[in-house]
């Protein structure tokens, strides 16, 4: 059975939890201030355009970025009731039948965060999460987790969730209900239909209006991840503590001894040694056990990951290390792919195997891995060529975007220029302008790594540069250069 463990450090400015699996790092949760997610949150907002190509609409929610609506996201009963369509019923619709209309109010709820220059991604398919359960406004079936195997529980589940649905409403039964009595089932489905009607109220302001804003991370990671499975969640903040507290008093109270407070001088983070393992996320090269290596990439497009032997040697037979060293990787990229938050379009170029056996098994064994990821997957499989595809559903901007930032020298590329291409340049200016400043007294500023490199390794050119030029040339480091930059100052 795996034991998990939720360390929670709470400073001023953000908020970070860690989820610890038998000991290990897999997964990172990340609020602050300035980056706040929206999913979740619910809008009354305006409709300002509509793109016939793309089948959807900008939706105006009051922030920064317009929302952006696929019309298939628009639920058919409730549009033609709410906005008074006059679609005929008796056949499927598709979604160029909605005619939305420019300045139209509707609500709506987001479902994946800005990313890049794209706006919020949102749909017309309302729902309110609980602990136990998903109140679906504008459905009517009932759901259940598919991690409820177990077909007795998943019966029982149905007639509980059958006869705790409201009327014209309907339930997603989580996993956690799995353990819960039906009384907490039912009492849980009547607080959120009494939240979704005291929200509905702000419904009657002018769009744009936030409806309903989802609770904070912590709360969130203490109603969907703080389940039978936790041993422990432990917490820095008092206030943090007491707010957890009050929270299961009234969701699971049974729940409450498993929260605990840390109030040792030693930062929580270095405590259970989270503070050093978390540096790995911005990693892109992570080494296996066995000695090989997975090597991660983001791209415009996709992620890239490779996967190579390294300096694993623990098997002779070149078919059993290549296997070993890909089944090792896949666990380590499960794991990353949790702990980034990786989403989109991720391929995995493999090691090469030449029977399809093991290439099977490889596929299975991934499929496996993947299960505890509470993520959305579909898998293309391993291709000739050795390469795993597959996507990954991420609805909340990446850890590692949240972490870190684009280089402002290289611009992203993460790469610079080389210092033999930048003496190349600086030759190239000499002999373009040197005529103009002959017999001057000459400085050349540059980077610490370049102006060292000019000065060791191409003192030979620069004596060349002041000779032709007849300059009194000196060279001079400046740590307010970027690597690669210089300038020439005439004295």
């Amino acid at each position: 059975m795996r034991r998990k463990d939720i360390i929670v450090n709470v400073s001023d400015n953000e908020t970070r939890i860690a989820v610890m699996e038998n000991g290990n790092f897999v997964e990172f949760f990340l609020e602050r201030a300035e980056q706040t997610s929206l999913v979740g949150n619910i809008y009354k907002g305006k409709v300002l355009n509509l793109i016939s190509g793309l089948k959807a609409a900008f939706v105006n929610i009051g922030i920064e970025k317009n929302g952006f609506l696929p019309l298939n996201e628009i639920p058919f009963e409730e549009f033609s009731e709410l906005f008074e369509s006059e679609i005929e019923m008796e056949h499927e619709y598709r979604p160029e039948e909605i005619k939305l209309k420019e300045n139209q109010e509707i609500i709506v709820q987001v479902t994946k965060d800005s990313y890049g220059i794209k706006g919020p991604r949102i749909t017309s398919y309302i729902s309110i999460p609980g602990r136990y359960v998903v109140l679906l406004i504008n459905a009517k079936n009932i759901g259940i987790s598919r991690k409820v195997r177990q077909r007795r529980v998943r019966e029982m589940l149905f007639r509980t969730g059958k006869h705790a649905k409201p009327v014209g409403m309907g339930l997603i039964i989580r996993t956690a209900a799995a353990r819960a009595k039906p009384e907490e089932i039912r009492r849980e489905v009547e607080v959120l239909k009494r939240e979704w009607n005291r929200n509905l109220e702000k419904t009657k302001n002018p769009a744009p209006v936030l409806v309903y804003q989802e609770p904070d991370a912590l709360i969130q990671t203490v109603r969907d991840i703080f389940n039978n499975e936790v041993r422990n969640l432990v917490v820095d903040s008092p206030p943090a503590y007491s707010k957890i507290i009050a929270y299961l008093g009234k969701v699971s109270p049974r729940m409450r001894s498993r929260v605990k407070l840390y109030r040792d001088s030693q930062p929580i983070f270095e405590r259970y040694g989270v503070e050093e393992k978390l540096k790995s996320i911005l990693e892109r090269k992570m080494w296996l056990p066995s000695g090989g290596y997975i090597v991660i990439d983001q791209t415009e497009a996709l992620v890239t990951i490779d996967v190579n032997t390294g300096k694993s040697s623990k098997e002779k037979q070149a078919e059993k290390l290549a296997l070993s060293t890909n089944l090792e990787a896949l666990k380590e990229i499960v794991r990353q792919l949790r702990l980034r938050d990786i989403g989109g379009l991720v391929i995995v170029d493999l090691i090469d195997l030449t029977k399809r056996e093991n290439t099977d098994r490889m596929l299975r064994e991934f499929k496996s891995m993947i299960r505890e990821d509470k993520a959305r997957y579909r898998i293309g499989g391993i291709s000739e060529f050795g390469l795993l595809e597959f996507t990954r559903e991420r609805s909340r901007t990446s850890i590692t975007s949240s972490l870190s930032e684009t280089c402002p020298i290289c611009k992203g590329r993460g790469r610079t220029i080389s210092r033999l291409s930048a003496v190349g340049y600086i030759e190239r200016w000499f002999m373009a302008n040197g005529a103009n400043i002959k017999g001057k007294m000459v400085e050349l500023q540059a980077s610490p790594r370049l102006a060292d490199y000019l000065s060791l390794r191409h003192a030979d050119t620069i004596a060349k540069i002041a000779r032709t030029h007849n300059l009194i040339l000196r060279i001079k480091a400046d740590y307010a250069f970027n690597e690669g930059d210089y300038k020439v100052v005439v004295m």
